[in-house]
């Protein structure tokens, strides 16, 4: 492991390094100075355009090769221990990075905001952040404590049962439905059971992980109904002042949506806003559901505490990053004005990354390539929410390179999924460190 004079000796020259990328943008009166908590998430990447042609922004990621390090709107990449495997060192690397006062706001822009919203009170003298008390963030980042808030709300979600022991299991269950634990991420703790045998199977993968030992929850959650869609919002002290919804158009890893068009879901609008006054949220969250266009009934799947991926949002009016930004420095900023409604983006390095992680063969790749040079109706009238070389010139390198490396070797996908997805993960384990953290441990890292 790597120690912490060790990291703080790779990040001083790192910032050194990288100094001439922004030589044109100093002096600007206004810019705020940025800090992203990690680089690798598709959440990070979209967030740099919203943000990153009106302040500088700075990267910390334990790989040196993560999405965002490809970016002109990145100021400086800072290496730092792994969020996902190294909470504890995370924790201590970041405290003493912003307690340098460089930096006017910290921005989580993944799962970063379990360990920071839990010991916020330590990082606020020395940096904008916002974020809502932890018991309040814990409501949403674990699924069966949102299943409960939904009840509480009397708001509307799939059928849905909790259990704590495999035996719990034994009981007449309807198939098929969906096996999933309190926190996962990308769709890594959802299992998707068609039958008793499929059951056994994953039950006894939990049973030797110790999950299923009576301490941790596990949702049976029967499939909802409609299109999947995504509510964003933005909160200043349980007052919601920003908010877009959009539905997805194609699915990729982890049941992601990789071509989303933005759209008018009202009652999801009214309902989430009840979620954010009742839990006096602070800061972002989005949610995702399924929605019945026949009755306009939406059925809320899960949560998370965090922006999002927020390209659509940008494209349809919707600045939901520069409000985050704001709300971080203390500004109470009115109710932004709802985008435009039908604006069409997709995600092409996804779009490929899911057929070679799905389909595993070189064909079906060269397939959707051509779909890319003549498009078809995923592709038409939309703009690419992550490749936008007209806006950041480096931003063509990922998929470029992403691409070459699927077409020479197309079951490469799983391994580029795993390694990027463990980069910023929550699992188990991490919620179990961080909850155990003495809450003046970032007060005191030493």
């Amino acid at each position: 492991m790597v120690g912490q004079d060790e990291w703080r000796y790779v990040r001083v020259r790192t910032e050194v390094s990288l100094d001439f990328l922004t030589e044109g943008r100093k002096g600007v009166a206004d810019r705020l100075r940025i800090l992203f908590t990690e680089g690798s998430s598709l959440s990070a990447r979209q967030t740099l355009y919203p943000l990153g042609p009106k302040h500088d922004i700075d990267v910390l990621d334990p790989d040196p090769l993560c999405q965002c390090r490809f970016s002109s709107y990145v100021r400086r990449f800072i290496r730092s221990p792994s969020f996902a495997k190294q909470p504890v060192e995370f924790l201590r690397f970041v405290a003493d990075v912003v307690r340098g006062g460089k930096y006017d706001v910290l921005l989580p822009t993944h799962e970063q905001t379990y360990l920071l919203s839990r010991f916020r009170d330590a990082f606020t003298p020395h940096v904008g952040l916002a974020l809502p008390e932890f018991a309040a963030l814990e409501r949403l980042q674990n699924k069966a404590e949102f299943s409960r808030l939904l009840i509480e709300l009397g708001l509307p979600q799939p059928e849905t049962i909790t259990i704590r022991t495999r035996a719990e299991l034994d009981q007449p269950l309807r198939y098929p439905f969906y096996l999933k634990l309190a926190h996962s991420t990308a769709g890594g703790g959802v299992f998707y059971i068609e039958d008793h045998d499929a059951l056994d199977r994953c039950a006894d993968r939990l049973d030797s992980e110790g999950l299923l030992q009576g301490n941790t929850d596990v949702l049976i959650q029967r499939p909802a109904r409609g299109v999947l869609s995504t509510v964003q919002a933005v909160f200043n002290r349980g007052e919601l002042i920003g908010v877009h919804c959009f539905e997805a158009r194609r699915l990729g890893v982890g049941g992601m949506s990789t071509a989303r068009t933005s759209a008018d879901h009202a009652v999801v609008r009214e309902q989430v806003e009840r979620i954010g006054n009742h839990l006096a949220w602070h800061g972002a969250f989005f949610i995702d559901y399924f929605y019945d266009r026949d009755t306009g009934r939406p059925e809320y799947i899960e949560a998370n505490p965090r922006i999002g991926e927020t390209v659509n949002a940008m494209l349809a009016g919707a600045n939901l990053p520069e409000l985050v930004v704001r709300i971080s420095r203390g500004e109470s900023p009115p109710r932004a004005p709802l985008g435009r409604f039908g604006v069409r983006t997709h995600n092409r390095l996804m779009i490929l990354m899911s057929l070679a992680y799905d389909a595993g063969n070189r064909s079906a790749l060269v397939r959707e390539l051509r779909q890319f040079m003549k498009p078809g109706e995923l592709y038409q009238d939309g703009e690419d929410e992550l490749t936008r070389p007209r806006e950041d010139r480096l931003s063509a390198l990922p998929f470029a390179w992403t691409t070459l490396q699927l077409l020479a070797w197309p079951g490469m996908a799983k391994r580029i999924v795993a390694k990027t997805v463990g980069g910023y993960s929550l699992p188990q384990t991490a919620v179990e460190q961080i909850k155990a953290l003495p809450l003046d441990f970032a007060g005191n890292p030493n």
